[in-house]
């Protein structure tokens, strides 16, 4: 039995041709030139230029799309109530909040952050729709103040 290892290039093209977003969308998202976009997208290996020419994309913009690429392509199978603890893990593991300080911030009752923390689905629908809609607010804007 054969792995495939992952392939940004077809798993991004996958999501594009399955209706997720366009070329123009993934260029937007990346900021990296479209014509670029384009080129990795339809076969150009981003590994293997001509040894006379540089490669077709950096190692940063490689990084980006292969994560963007995990995130999109099968990032989305994870359950909700798995990302919503890993959210939070994420905000009080790595970013040293407590359970207080996310409750604070995703205006819920300290309990409902507590007991997403173990069992997500034990938190009633509502304070767990709100605390995880606010969580991925708070996840994003932290992510937004970190350098690089």
């Amino acid at each position: 039995m054969t792995h495939r290892g992952h392939l940004p290039s077809e798993d991004l093209q996958a999501v594009i041709d399955a209706g997720g977003m366009s070329e123009d969308a993934l260029h937007a998202i990346t900021r990296i030139p479209a014509e670029t976009v384009a080129r990795f997208l339809h076969g150009e290996a981003p590994g293997s230029p001509p040894a006379t020419s540089t490669p077709l994309l950096s190692d940063d913009e490689s990084r980006r799309l292969s994560i963007f690429s995990a995130y999109v392509s099968t990032g989305l199978t994870i359950d909700d109530d798995e990302r919503l603890r890993a959210i939070l893990e994420s905000l009080t593991v790595e970013c040293r909040l407590t359970p207080e300080n996310v409750a604070r911030l995703a205006d819920v009752d300290v309990e409902h952050v507590e007991r997403a923390l173990v069992d997500p689905s034990a938190v009633p629908l509502d304070a767990r729709y709100r605390l995880a809609l606010r969580s991925s607010y708070i996840i994003t804007a932290v992510n937004r103040a970190q350098p690089g």
